[in-house]
């Protein structure tokens, strides 16, 4: 008889309540761990990698007051560790104090975020010191949460121009600093403008910020990704061809290296003049035209080889929203063609892509669909463009989730490691809102339960979902969560076969065919020997993390094949006196169990 899984959330400091049981719980909870549950709300949480199995956490928040009892938002963040235990202060801590009374009765709003490499995160925001006007503000902190430059305004000034600054977008610069990327302003339309700034918090370009397109008209909602080389890549939906009523919108590209200049300049034919030369070129047509229908709301992702793959909702059919794409050589040159790939032309909207590098020179594009009616419920579906820009799933997409009589919309999409992907939305089947999640393969077929395996569902929904890739296969996932009367913000990891809780470790390894044993001798010095069963070869790993759930110690056992096993840990790294986990990995799943070092 198989013994009945069990898994609880449980935080560090009670496990060391458990004593020398040898048996551990984990924090990681099915519909997700209280990242910030603070009375006031929380809005807009964003999430990055803290580069150790874990999740650094930023959202607006109101629980701060003016003088007058106003309430303010401010920018707070939190860091789980990779067994989902909160590691900074209790709610989060405050990413940019400012210590000017007046300035306390100004606003915080819209974080972005990008990791540090090196267990901290950039944050930047949307930032209301000079009312009227929004400016853009970044902050560093971190591995403890620390603010790392002390300023009056909290955070740096990256624009403080007149007018609104909206939208920041930030990318690593590969140097230890970021590029921040927005939304600017000119009193009468909006232009793209990029910083670049270092570790120490200085800006690197002019004053403000360098154009990357101040084109006609509008150009809005940017999104970039890093070139590799100091600078970025960077799209945006843009409205330079529109003519009073007449035209739409076009998206368009630019590169800007390291010393923030723009790369990419359309080439004008002999005699013309071209006053947009240095204002992006266009993902589709010809330099210098408007391509047919309406293209927008642009994503984009490395291709591996130093391009770029973007894809956008389409209107060229003129009946309906597709899903296009288009590769971008690091020359800006249309790899694939001036028409691009379309990912899907099925009847009816095809709205909200979004993509991950395929590991391959490809991607794999997610979106909502209405192909079934267009008022009846919309479902998700995925394709996969190999990097000749060939689909390489059904014509159309795969379904990844069709349910019936509720709609499935704006899914987010990481790289599972393996060519494939983690596909998480929002869904309203049932009686409440919920998050559900499901995995893709290579061959763009289903890993887990038929139409998504629930993350969390909660009386007044969860919305906002931001996800990133865990690095093992997995993804975290944060959300606005309405379970109470204020919004909070949670947190859930879904593991690489699907599951949302670390279950617990046993000692009697005859009755199952997965198990991990309490380590001997417990307490230990510094050799411990770890008994565990494997259900078949494959992929597996034991490792030794400590009580941060830092990891200490790995060692590769799938080799060892089925069966029962037993590996001594602590061989190779001295070990500090103090708790620590082991964690057996197999196929998407893990175990925990608990040991102590004693001096």
């Amino acid at each position: 008889m198989k013994r009945r899984v069990l898994a609880a959330p449980l935080s560090l400091a009670a496990l060391a309540l458990l004593g020398m049981s040898g048996v551990a719980h984990a924090q990681w909870d099915p519909c997700g761990v209280a990242t910030c549950i603070n009375p006031k709300n929380q809005y807009l949480p964003v999430t990055a990698s803290d580069n150790a199995g874990g999740a650094i956490i930023a959202w607006a928040d109101q629980r701060t007051k003016t003088a007058f009892g106003t309430p303010r938002w401010m920018i707070f963040a939190q860091r789980l560790n990779s067994l989902g235990v909160p590691q900074w202060a209790s709610d989060g801590v405050m990413v940019a104090p400012d210590s000017a009374v007046a300035d306390s009765l100004f606003d915080q709003e819209a974080p972005a975020i990008v990791a540090d490499g090196s267990g901290g995160a950039y944050v930047a925001w949307a930032d209301k010191h000079n009312l009227p006007f929004t400016d853009i503000f970044l902050q560093h902190i971190d591995a403890n949460g620390a603010p790392a430059w002390a300023t009056q305004d909290g955070g740096l000034g990256v624009c403080r121009a007149p007018f609104n600054q909206l939208n920041p977008v930030l990318v690593r610069d590969g140097t230890g600093g970021v590029v921040v990327v927005w939304q600017n302003s000119n009193g009468a339309n909006f232009d793209i403008y990029a910083q670049r700034v270092n570790a120490a918090g200085v800006p690197q370009w002019a004053p403000n910020g360098v154009p990357v397109s101040t084109a006609a008209n509008g150009q809005t909602r940017p999104r970039a990704v890093p070139d590799g080389s100091n600078g970025a890549f960077i799209v945006w939906q843009d409205e330079r061809f529109i003519v009073g009523t007449s035209g739409t919108t076009d998206v368009l590209a630019q590169r800007v290296d390291g010393a923030g200049v723009r790369q990419w300049k359309m080439v004008p034919n002999p005699g013309e003049i071209l006053p947009d030369s240095l204002n992006g070129l266009p993902i589709y047509g010809f330099a210098g035209f408007a391509y047919r229908g309406e293209q927008r709301v642009p994503e984009l992702t490395l291709d591996g080889t130093g391009g770029v793959i973007v894809t956008c909702e389409d209107g060229r059919a003129n009946l309906s929203y597709d899903i296009t794409a288009q590769k971008l050589d690091a020359a800006g040159n249309m790899v694939w063609g001036s028409d691009g790939l379309v990912v899907s032309s099925a009847v009816n909207d095809q709205r909200f892509p979004n993509l991950c590098s395929d590991g391959a020179g490809g991607a794999i594009v997610s979106w909502h669909d209405f192909r079934r009616g267009p008022n009846a419920d919309a479902d998700i579906f995925a394709q996969r463009i190999i990097a000749s820009g060939a689909p390489l799933w059904t014509a159309n997409g795969v379904s990844v989730c069709n349910q019936l009589g509720a709609h499935q919309l704006y899914p987010n999409i990481v790289t599972d490691g393996s060519s494939g992907a983690i596909i998480d939305w929002y869904d309203e089947r049932g009686a409440k809102p919920a998050l559900y999640a499901q995995r893709v393969n290579s061959a763009g077929a289903a890993q887990w339960t038929a139409n998504g395996n629930l993350i969390c569902g909660t009386p007044y929904g969860p919305y906002a979902h931001s996800t990133i890739a865990d690095g093992t296969g997995g993804a975290i996932v944060a959300w606005q969560d309405g379970r109470t009367t204020n919004t909070d913000v949670y947190a859930a990891r879904v593991d690489n076969g699907g599951g949302l809780s670390i279950v617990l470790a046993v000692d009697d390894l005859a009755t199952t065919d997965f198990g991990l044993a309490t380590p001997s001798p417990n307490p230990t010095r510094r050799l411990m020997s770890v008994r565990f069963v494997l259900p078949a070869s494959g992929s597996a790993s034991l490792e030794l993390l400590d009580v941060a759930g830092w990891l200490v110690e790995h060692q590769e056992v799938g080799g060892l094949g089925p069966g029962a096993h037993v590996i001594q840990l602590g061989r190779g790294t001295p070990l500090r006196a103090g708790l620590y986990f082991v964690r057996l990995r197999h196929n998407g799943h893990s175990l925990f169990a608990k040991a102590t070092v004693v001096p």
